[in-house]
């Protein structure tokens, strides 16, 4: 190309404004804290995130979405293909992991009042980010088609059905007929691989810029001294991948001393097989084992449901000002309620699953 052809297009508004765009964010400064010891928890989350992406597009690429087949392919990866036991243990440790980081991380914004104005629609996004990724569980859970996924699938769509008015139709449209076949599988496939990861992207991406609009977090100490603050890049870019890199390391080490546990592929006609629910679960199956028979949509949607709202309202009902939590001791006793409300139903629905003798 001549001299001339470079500079137009060097001139042409997409690259300009690449360049532009490239050169605002170098120039892009955020308090030193947005990543340290004591507020990681929103950095964690991501780095967790693209561990789950980076794996399980490598898992991908072996997958047949076919019962039967989904089983051996998921063998396949594991344990024929070079370091696959470890990308697929990195998958199942992350998504374990990024559960209790995205708790952690709601809770300390609850703590600290982080929800409060102007910062009301971060906290919203954020509930409804920390709301999303249950639905990765669920519709990943079927994806080996092993036994225990299998089942627990059934399970669910059977909670599902309780629901008033939509459940029998969210079943349908999850399972394409009366039993969980090929049908189920794909629409769970293509939910797991392809709908989900878009709408996730776009939470992310609102969540991020609410935060760069209405910003982070006051301490709690009501100093009015300016935060001092730091470049984005390369100094909290820097600080994230070092988190990335040491989180990656610690999985792997995991992975490497306890691999993630592949059953026995998936019978439909033993009905005899009790699967039992994850740790993440076991509140919400306990809930639904105490309401039984008409009631059992209260366990199953009016009260999960009724949570989620008031948790998603806690900035409309709580609007003052005040963020410390001494003086907000209303909204802590609440907190108190509902972790030992939840503490109390997963140790029993622990005792009701695992220690059993018939379980």
């Amino acid at each position: 190309m001549t001299e001339v052809q470079l500079n137009a297009m060097e001139e042409r508004p997409p690259l300009a404004a690449a360049r532009g765009g490239f050169a605002k964010l170098l120039q892009v400064e955020v308090p030193a804290d947005a990543i340290c010891w004591h507020r990681f928890f929103g950095a964690l989350q991501l780095a967790l995130i693209c561990l789950l992406f980076l794996s399980g597009a490598l898992m991908a690429f072996a997958y047949t979405p076919v019962p039967g087949t989904a089983y051996d392919s998921v063998d396949y990866f594991q344990f024929s293909l070079p370091l696959g036991n470890v990308v697929r243990g990195v998958h199942h440790y992350a998504w374990n992991l990024l559960l209790v980081v995205m708790g952690l991380h709601l809770l300390r914004a609850l703590i600290v009042g982080a929800y409060k104005a102007p910062r009301q629609i971060v906290w919203i996004s954020g509930v409804a980010f920390f709301l999303l990724m249950p639905l990765f569980i669920i519709t990943g859970d079927l994806l080996p088609w092993d036994q225990k996924g299998y089942w627990s699938t059934q399970v669910r769509f059977s909670i599902i059905a309780s629901i008033p008015v939509a459940g029998d139709f969210l079943v349908q449209l999850f399972r394409g007929g009366p039993l969980t076949g090929i049908v189920a599988l794909t629409r769970l496939y293509v939910l797991h691989i392809l709908l989900l990861p878009c709408a996730l992207v776009l939470l992310i991406g609102l969540h991020l810029y609410f935060l760069a609009t209405r910003g982070l977090s006051e301490p709690l100490s009501g100093n009015t001294t300016p935060r001092p603050r730091v470049p984005f890049m390369p100094v909290i870019v820097n600080r994230w991948l070092a988190l990335f890199i040491v989180t990656t390391i610690g999985l792997g080490l995991v992975v490497w001393q306890w691999p993630a546990a592949l059953g026995d592929p998936a019978d439909p006609t033993d009905s005899a097989f009790i699967p039992r629910p994850e740790w993440w679960v076991l509140f919400l199956n306990q809930l639904v084992a105490i309401f039984k028979g008409p009631f059992m949509v209260l366990g199953s949607a009016i009260i999960p449901g009724g949570l989620v709202f008031l948790l998603a309202a806690l900035p409309f009902l709580d609007r003052s000002p005040e963020r410390r939590p001494s003086k907000r001791m209303g909204v802590m006793i609440a907190t108190a309620v509902f972790l030992a409300a939840l503490a109390a139903l997963s140790v029993m629905g622990y005792v009701e699953h695992f220690m059993r003798p018939e379980h």
